[in-house]
């Protein structure tokens, strides 16, 4: 079962006696434990009926002589198990006896929720739980799974933006949730009144990751955007990127648009180029219309400069901040 299912039936009521949360993305997890706990505690009760453990410090029998206590003045006792190794590390015998005899038969005032970053499907245990649908697969959403995502937590609070304002957002976040939803709710406040969030409000709120900057960086030179790419430089050279990161991907984008020209010139579809290139087909797509801006002896005096920077920083001829400033006016002019 993946989690936008599982929320959908803890939503409904349809709660089972254990689950095993399973996979990378931990705000799925989070808001998975966030609604089980609004539908099975009253507020007065959490402090007596909710207990969240570490299954590499608590021993599994305490944990379990703890799940089959009678919940107090309640009908519901939840249960976390946080860092469960017991669906891909190896037990003691009188462990897996205790975990089996509990599975078989969970005690029915007991939600006993298991989280772990990775699974063994082939071990037994694992295996009983995706049989029983108990075990709730929590990975990065991704593509138009994304964009859905995005979109429905704009209607939430009656906002809305264009699909291009929307792949901004999701370059400069990411597909980390988390980090998602607090951008969102920074637009949001910002916005006001207004119900459609502009381009202009994503690029003056929505900080991007290093990487996703060094993204934009090297887009920005394939434009011949100066002032844009010079302006990112400075910004990423402030979050402390290493010179030789920034320039590597530098280098990489102008052997990647010597190659597209080339495979433009001999007129290859675009389908075997992103094939060759081992890039989507929307980075061809920009990589034909940069490759535009430069002619080829342009591009190969951009990788020479590139080569040249990397050498006067290697050697300590250059200091590498100003080096990259260099390297960006010569790539420009």
């Amino acid at each position: 079962m993946d989690a936008v299912q599982a929320l959908r039936e803890i939503k409904n009521g349809n709660i089972h006696s254990c689950y095993l949360l399973y996979g990378e993305e931990e705000y799925l997890k989070k808001k998975i434990l966030e609604e089980l706990k609004v539908k099975l505690l009253k507020e007065e009760m959490i402090s007596f009926n909710f207990d969240v453990f570490s299954g590499k410090k608590k021993s599994l029998a305490e944990i379990i002589s703890r799940a089959e206590s009678p919940a107090v003045l309640s009908h519901n006792r939840l249960i976390i198990v946080t860092d469960a190794p017991y669906f891909s590390e190896p037990l003691k015998d009188i462990e897996t006896q205790k975990l089996q005899n509990y599975l078989e038969k969970p005690a029915p005032e007991t939600c006993l929720v298991f989280m772990s970053s990775n699974i063994d499907k082939r071990k037994k245990f694992t295996k009983l739980m995706l049989k029983n649908n108990w075990a709730i697969l929590c990975e990065p959403v991704k593509g138009s799974s994304l964009s859905k995502w995005i979109r429905k937590k704009l209607k939430q609070q009656d906002k809305d933006m264009d699909s291009e304002t929307l792949q901004l957002l999701t370059q400069r976040t990411g597909n980390n949730l988390h980090k998602l939803e607090n951008e969102l709710n920074k637009l949001i406040c910002y916005m006001e009144e207004e119900r459609v969030i502009p381009r202009e409000a994503v690029d003056l709120l929505v900080t991007g990751s290093v990487e996703v900057s060094i993204f934009e960086l090297v887009d920005s030179l394939g434009r011949r955007d100066k002032e844009q790419a010079l302006t990112l430089l400075q910004g990423i050279l402030r979050m402390n990127e290493h010179p030789l990161k920034i320039l590597t991907m530098i280098a990489r984008q102008f052997r990647l648009l010597i190659q597209a020209k080339s495979c433009l010139e001999e007129g290859i579809p675009r389908r075997e180029i992103a094939s060759s290139l081992k890039v989507p087909p929307f980075v061809v797509n920009k990589l034909m219309a940069q490759a535009d801006n430069f002619s080829p002896s342009e591009l190969a005096q951009a990788l020479v400069l590139s080569h040249e920077t990397d050498i006067k920083i290697k050697t300590g001829r250059l200091d590498p901040y100003e080096a990259m400033d260099l390297l960006l006016a010569g790539i420009m002019n």
